[in-house]
């Protein structure tokens, strides 16, 4: 199948991508190695008795400061689909207990500290070391390194400050934070249902080559796609490995970043079976899991779903108990349960400097594309624009 553009990877950077490049009227196909696209995007649905309710086992919120994800909403028809999340508290549990941030804050200690947000500079430091002085050396400690922890469900001490969390110019017409009335997922199926793209999921992409001046894409079925254009839009370790017949500079460069799994198992119970008040999400200290995100901030009439993202490595008895323990409810009274494995970057101070030699090794391969949540930041917003300035390179 000849081609403008193969895009191998259907989460929301390989999507963004391949919208960009249909936009553009360029016969683009994407392959997907899992059954569905959406990547990150993953908003499982449960059906019973006629009713049908979605969790979350990747991202869990939009912004309205992601302005290049909100034009691909606009465009795909998605506004009117924008949900409001309820005010419910992110939360700790420690000791057997749920509470809330403030109350195991050291308050002097972050009255005393604070004032160093207005001269302390991002540029060149670790999260520890950037927010151990606004807030304090036990706070950060204590409570909100576990915070941080949460997003990426891995250790961030060592992460780059700048890149953990972004000012961005807001759009004044659209919700602080939102998701959509079936979830993130709807974005992912909007993009694949565009036409002029080709999605073929369930087939994952074993080699590449280059022949006649054009990329040639082969899945692990045999099935051959040609392109003049390729993007990669998979995590580092993967494209590395691809890209060892295409340029062994650039293979051997992304091999280089490190990455960590995230383990996610999200489960449904009725509502009548859980007690426990509505939470945004439970962090929870030095704990078998980074986070259990909660279904409440979208409140169904049945249904509560809690996603809970474990350190890797763990069996599925040791994780049952755990989320019996921290819900209160008895295995039985799980009314369904989903799994997702994720792949995110662990970035690390030189990150900068990584991404800039990842560039300059581009520029020596033609009409080839890298985009994902290894670049600019791992929020969507990023990937979405690493996908729209890796177009607007190629394309010019």
């Amino acid at each position: 199948m000849q081609n403008d553009v193969v895009v191998v990877g259907g989460g929301i950077s390989g999507l963004s991508l391949a919208y960009y490049s249909v936009q553009a009227g360029m016969k683009t196909t994407l392959i997907e190695k899992n059954d569905t696209t959406g990547g990150s995007f993953a908003s499982p649905q449960y059906k019973a008795g006629g009713k049908s309710f979605w969790l979350e086992l990747g991202a869990h919120t939009c912004y309205s400061s992601y302005q290049n994800l909100l034009g691909i909403v606009e465009a795909c028809g998605l506004m009117g689909s924008i949900t409001p999340r309820a005010k419910v508290p992110f939360s700790l549990y420690m000791d057997g207990q749920v509470k809330s941030l403030v109350s195991s804050l050291n308050i002097p200690e972050l009255l005393f500290s604070a004032p160093k947000i207005f001269s302390l500079k991002k540029g060149g430091m670790s999260v520890k070391s950037y927010y151990s002085q606004i807030v304090g050396e036990k706070n950060y400690r204590n409570v909100i390194s576990h915070f941080f922890n949460a997003v990426p469900s891995q250790l961030t001490d060592d992460f780059p400050a700048d890149m953990m969390f972004k000012s961005r110019e807001k759009r004044k017409d659209v919700l602080k934070n939102y998701t959509f009335a079936e979830g993130l997922q709807s974005i992912a199926r909007a993009i694949s249902a565009k036409s002029g793209l080709n999605v073929f999921t369930g087939k994952e992409v074993v080699s590449l080559r280059r022949e006649n001046n054009q990329y040639v894409v082969t899945t692990s079925d045999g099935g051959e796609y040609g392109a003049r254009a390729l993007a990669l839009a998979i995590p580092s370790a993967s494209a590395s490995k691809l890209l060892s017949s295409i340029s062994f500079d650039l293979s051997v460069h992304l091999g280089k970043l490190k990455s960590a799994d995230v383990d996610s198992i999200g489960v449904v119970i009725r509502k009548e079976n859980i007690s426990m008040k509505p939470v945004a999400a439970l962090i929870s200290p030095n704990d078998l899991f980074f986070s259990a995100v909660s279904r409440d901030t979208v409140p169904d009439d049945n249904f509560r779903g809690f996603a809970f993202h474990f350190k890797p490595g763990l069996d599925e008895k040791t994780r049952t108990k755990r989320i019996t323990e921290v819900l209160g409810v008895s295995a039985s009274k799980i009314e369904h349960t989903f799994t997702r494995l994720n792949t995110v970057p662990s970035l690390r101070l030189g990150h900068h400097e990584w991404h800039e030699k990842t560039d300059a090794l581009l520029k020596g391969q033609k009409n080839l594309l890298l985009t994902g949540n290894y670049f600019g930041g791992m929020a969507i917003e990023d990937c979405v624009s690493r996908s729209k300035s890796e177009f607007s390179r190629v394309s010019r």
